[in-house]
């Protein structure tokens, strides 16, 4: 059920999203020592916005997760009948070969 490509656009989007804590990270430690260095504290120059594109792109890729998930847990569900219909069926075969 997975999506090679799919996988892939989440895995980029996700990559995106830890460079930015990373750089957003690095600007707090530069802060908080500047600040136990009692130094001036430096410009703060917030990541550039993301896109519309960026954040519709995001949407998808969550709606394909949403979506994959539901088609799982029907899977499962549908796996766990067939379990308990196979078992329902050893048990009549060995009540059967008991009588």
């Amino acid at each position: 059920m997975e999506n090679p490509q799919s996988t892939g656009q989440f895995g980029g989007s996700l990559s995106m999203a830890v460079d930015r804590l990373d750089r957003a990270l690095a600007a707090l430690e530069a802060r908080v020592q500047a600040l136990n260095n009692g130094e001036p504290l430096p410009e703060y120059a917030p990541p550039p916005a993301q896109t519309s594109e960026d954040v519709q792109q995001i949407l998808r890729e969550l709606d394909n997760v949403r979506s994959e998930k539901e088609q799982l847990a029907a899977a499962a569900n549908d796996a766990f009948e067939a379990l308990g219909a196979a078992a329902a069926n050893i048990r009549i075969l060995l009540r059967d070969e008991a009588a």
